[in-house]
């Protein structure tokens, strides 16, 4: 019981950093906050063997940081797809709802990768990763993050909607 407990409040930090994530209006602002959350929930998943999870968070952390530096290539986005899959499917051990991680993972590839991808692409794709990633948290016991996920799944989708296209 007491792991479940740390993980949740470790879970509830990260996603208060994921919601400031989702204030941002610049790329690369939203993508080295996003780092810090995804370590933060990452030990969260640990604690909670929500092993693709952790997985997941491996690859997007890697994947921001080539974002954050402009290093991209043809094809990038879609070894870390393959990555992704990979792996997630390897470390799943939540059956179906373990593949929601994959799913956000992808699209954020897409996205991320995406040189001339607009903030609020960037904002669209994280309100669907964050949907994804609140079933996810259901499903592993990460109450706190699966509250957290759909106010900031609500949260990105405002900020995009918002957010003239530059």
């Amino acid at each position: 019981m007491n792991g479940i407990l740390i993980a949740n409040i470790l879970t509830v930090i990260g996603q208060l950093v994921v919601f400031y994530a989702s204030t941002r209006h610049e790329k690369g602002e939203i993508l080295r906050i996003q780092i810090v959350s995804m370590l933060l929930m990452s030990s969260a998943s640990l604690i909670l063997k929500g092993y693709s999870a952790i997985v997941m968070d491996a690859v997007a952390i890697a994947r921001n940081v080539l974002s954050i530096h402009g290093i991209s290539f043809r094809g990038l986005p879609y070894i870390f797809i393959a990555v992704a899959i990979v792996f997630g499917v390897l470390f799943n051990n939540r059956g179906f709802l373990g593949l929601f991680p994959i799913f956000a993972n992808v699209a954020q590839s897409l996205i991320f990768l995406d040189k001339k991808a607009t903030t609020r692409q960037i904002q669209l794709v994280c309100s669907f990763a964050s949907a994804c990633w609140a079933v996810y948290n259901f499903a592993i016991a990460a109450y706190a993050g699966t509250f957290f996920d759909a106010v900031n799944a609500i949260s990105y989708l405002y900020s995009a909607l918002k957010e003239k296209d530059k």
